[in-house]
């Protein structure tokens, strides 16, 4: 059976080895503290980052789309320009037949 000094140098040897543990346990927590902190930051960066460059390709996207439909307005107003002219050619096409079959008949009619 082992003596009280042999039991009280076996506890005291456990309790150095426990604060050994303890020491190394805060160690870690605190290493591991800081690598999140970093990769929080890192992450943060990155995704500040990725948003700048999304906000600057929607900002070119909607430049693009309204020089776009700037273009197609314009074309839609020169097509509207050319539907009015021929619409006016028709019409004076139809009143001159209409004019001449007109005087064809008076013509015919009065001689």
């Amino acid at each position: 059976m082992p003596t009280v000094e042999e039991r009280l140098a076996s506890l005291e040897a456990r309790v150095d080895a426990m604060a050994g543990l303890r020491t190394a346990i805060t160690d870690l927590r605190d290493d591991t503290n800081r690598q999140f902190t970093d990769l929080r930051s890192d992450m943060n960066r990155q995704f500040a980052d990725v948003r700048g460059d999304s906000n600057r390709q929607f900002i070119d996207l909607r430049g693009d789309m309204n020089r776009r439909f700037i273009e197609m307005r314009g074309d839609v107003k020169a097509l509207d320009q050319k539907v009015d002219r021929q619409f006016i050619w028709l019409v004076g096409t139809q009143l001159a037949l209409l004019l001449a079959v007109v005087g064809a008949l008076l013509g015919a009619y009065y001689r």
